[in-house]
């Protein structure tokens, strides 16, 4: 109490006011999870910094971060504040020479306003609140490259509206589609303007999902917390658990891309629902040989050597032509997922990441044809969800043969 008191400006700093972090905790890969990443320019430059949604939060997210292995050993110091703090600053917490001195002044404030006296040893204030090791996921997290983080970014102005807790914690993810354009209507190319333009538009539309740009960055809202539900899957049944409203268990990831795409008269050009003439529902129409109509021929047009033309169902693809996620959407799925699994070990399941087609069947198609792992060729083979499962076990028992 009496760090965050000092760092804080006893709670009136803008970095503790706007985004919860009352210690000036700079970011570190490890931070993913409990945080998310900022820019802030503090008194000493601009640098990445923690925000947190809540207090709540913020306080997990102080364990996790002296829980990393740079700082082993602080426990030999719970019942003796001036030698915790010491021995934090001697693994690089802080710079000021006299940081020690300036927290133990504030000591006495900050058992007053815990309602304790001095003679009360640090290791009885509330210790079995604190998160333990194993809830924070550290014995394999601590062995994990710092490369191997996923490119996470968080967008300060976009905050999704969550329901409240995950039941059981995070338990899996659904892998989806967001059919959307992947590049402005005007002006030059963005590569990460689709991924962004999708997440800002579930904070307008209730939902509360993450974004995959074309090349591979994790768009986060603000307030992101895995152990938190929100809206994602709509009408859904778990395959496997046969329960409803998936959303409540699993974490939803819309990857950038149109998806199944339509055929057009013209055999060289395939057009997504956003560039093609549509009824007064809103709905595609199509012609007797099931081809649509370009509405808009600048818009987002595709040929068929850019595209996975399925010709017969596939697990659970429908058949169709689908324009593929990049190879960099594709490893950062992949990636993704294995990180879940390490930041929650206990709970996240790789083989409870099901597609949005496999838990509302007939309602919706995707990821279909649109996941796969493209080749030196081009789009390479489109990838059942039963297929990448495997991958993604595979990959993890890898990692923990490595590990051990």
């Amino acid at each position: 109490m009496a760090q965050w008191a000092l760092e804080s400006g006893r709670g009136r700093s803008d970095l503790s006011r706007r985004y919860g972090n009352f210690a000036g905790l700079k970011w570190r890969p490890e931070m993913a999870g409990f945080a998310t990443k900022i820019v802030y320019e503090a008194h000493d430059g601009t640098d990445l910094y923690c925000a947190f949604p809540s207090a709540q939060a913020f306080v997990r997210g102080y364990w996790r971060f002296i829980g990393r292995s740079v700082y082993d050993g602080w426990q030999a110091y719970a019942d003796d504040p001036r030698g915790f703090l010491g021995f934090l600053k001697s693994r690089g917490y802080a710079g000021d020479p006299n940081y020690v001195e300036k927290v133990m002044q504030i000591l006495p404030e900050a058992e007053a306003l815990l309602g304790t006296s001095e003679t009360t040893p640090f290791a009885d204030l509330g210790e079995s609140e604190r998160p333990s090791r194993a809830e924070l996921g550290e014995t394999l997290f601590d062995h994990m490259a710092v490369d191997e983080e996923p490119d996470f970014v968080a967008l300060p102005q976009v905050t999704h509206p969550f329901r409240g807790a995950r039941p059981n914690g995070l338990e899996g993810a659904i892998v989806h589609y967001d059919a959307g354009r992947t590049r402005p209507t005007r002006g030059a190319d963005d590569l990460e303007w689709g991924a962004r333009n999708t997440l800002a538009g579930a904070q307008s539309n209730g939902f509360a999902y993450l974004t995959i740009s074309r090349t591979g960055k994790i768009y986060l809202p603000n307030n992101m917390d895995w152990t938190k539900w929100g809206y994602h899957a709509g009408k859904s049944l778990c395959p496997v658990t046969k329960r409803e409203g998936v959303s409540r268990y699993y974490v939803g990831f819309e990857v950038n891309s149109p998806g199944l795409v339509h055929p057009t008269a013209d055999a060289q050009v395939y057009v997504p629902w956003f560039d093609a003439v549509r009824d007064s529902h809103g709905n595609v129409v199509l012609d007797a040989k099931g081809r649509a109509t370009v509405a808009n021929p600048k818009g987002e047009l595709y040929k068929p050597g850019e595209l996975r033309l399925v010709k017969q169902r596939q697990g659970n693809i429908r058949a169709g032509a689908y324009v593929p996620y990049t190879d960099k959407q594709f490893a950062a799925l992949v990636s993704v997922m294995l990180w879940l699994k390490q930041l929650h070990p206990r709970t996240f399941r790789l083989d409870y990441v099901f597609g949005h087609d496999e838990v509302s069947p007939g309602r919706k198609v995707d990821p279909g044809g649109s996941l796969g792992e493209p080749d030196a060729a081009g789009p390479g083979a489109p990838m059942p969800m039963g297929r990448f499962r495997a991958v993604l076990l595979k990959a993890w028992a890898e990692r923990q043969a490595l590990v051990a």
